[in-house]
């Protein structure tokens, strides 16, 4: 039987229901079964709340962080991505066991990429965690902030030991606010107040004005998505030369591990065979997504290098046999 949609927001105040119905009288499937359905449950997101309902509540917390760590590694542009994540997502908690909705939502904000958070925060907000989502219950202010103090809770938790700990907070702190459907000042505050002290300035003056539009201003991300890996915890932008050990700017492109077959195609027919070539010319389109230094051929003591691709290949071999030689 397909499982009654029900409200979040309900359980949080209740517990006693959720976003799905349990299994009652029946034995749950096995983490394994369900694990042989991820390409399948990836592909058609809607068989996500089927598959869902048939683990025990332990076993559908495993399952989400391993669909969701399936859809991070998809060869796919971002936006295919996050699309994806969204869908998923959705039906996952759609399918949730009674009392299980709460661990689901903060095992989200924990393993969805901080980037497709962005649409994740939003769809949640105008679906499953928005404050009139269920039409025969009512929430005052004060109800509703006791909500978000208890989903705040549980996500902090969660995240607490996860990369960008504090923009993945702010994404839970930031649909909740949406989900409120409500201006108030009461919520916006308790929203940044639920969050981990060491991110509450930089959400009120920063990060939730540019993601809401306050102000009349244009709605952006920026301000979040700025502090994503940066492992100094501030925008890249503020990094100052003291602090940046390398002479150069420093430029991340994400690729994905396929289209590293494509860079070299497009070396080969391009300038990478050319003998006039300088060694740092060879492979310019891959050296533009790798650090060459990490693959760079070592100099065996001649002159300044090898001098051209013939060379380099030949004394590299005589490397391997002469190490080869002495190991064996």
């Amino acid at each position: 039987m397909k499982a009654r949609t029900t409200i979040l927001l309900a359980a949080m105040l209740m517990a006693s229901v959720s976003f799905g119905q349990t299994t009652t009288g029946e034995k749950y499937a096995s983490l394994a079964s369900a694990r042989a359905k991820i390409t399948q449950v990836i592909d058609n997101p809607k068989e996500m709340t089927a598959v869902m309902q048939t683990l025990s509540p332990a076993n559908q917390k495993v399952f989400l962080a391993e669909v969701m760590a399936a859809i991070s590694s998809m060869p796919a542009d971002e936006s295919d991505r996050t699309a994806k994540f969204v869908d998923v997502v959705n039906a996952a908690l759609a399918g949730t066991q009674k009392g299980n909705a709460l661990t689901l939502v903060a095992e989200v904000f924990a393993t969805v990429p901080p980037i497709s958070l962005t649409a994740v925060n939003e769809s949640l907000a105008a679906g499953l965690m928005n404050r009139a989502a269920d039409g025969n219950a009512t929430y005052t202010d004060e109800q509703y902030i006791k909500i978000m103090q208890l989903v705040m809770e549980k996500v902090n938790e969660r995240v607490a030991n996860e990369d960008n700990a504090g923009v993945r907070s702010g994404f839970a702190a930031l649909m909740l606010i949406r989900g409120s459907n409500s201006e108030s000042p009461e919520i916006f505050s308790a929203a940044v107040a639920a969050m981990p002290e060491a991110f509450q300035n930089d959400a009120k003056t920063e990060w939730f004005p540019a993601a809401l539009g306050l102000g009349g201003q244009e709605k952006t991300y920026e301000p979040m998505l700025a502090v994503v890996d940066n492992e100094a915890g501030k925008p890249v932008s503020s990094v100052t030369a003291a602090e940046d050990d390398s002479s150069e700017p420093m430029i991340g492109l994400r690729v994905s591990g396929i289209q590293n077959l494509d860079c070299l195609l497009a070396d080969i027919s391009g300038t990478n065979t050319d003998p006039k070539e300088t060694a740092e010319g060879f492979n310019p389109v891959v050296d533009a997504i790798q650090n060459r230094l990490n693959y760079e051929l070592p100099n065996l003591g001649v002159g300044d290098g090898f001098g051209d691709t013939g060379s380099a290949i030949t004394r590299a071999k005589e490397a391997i046999g002469y190490k080869y030689q002495t190991t064996k």
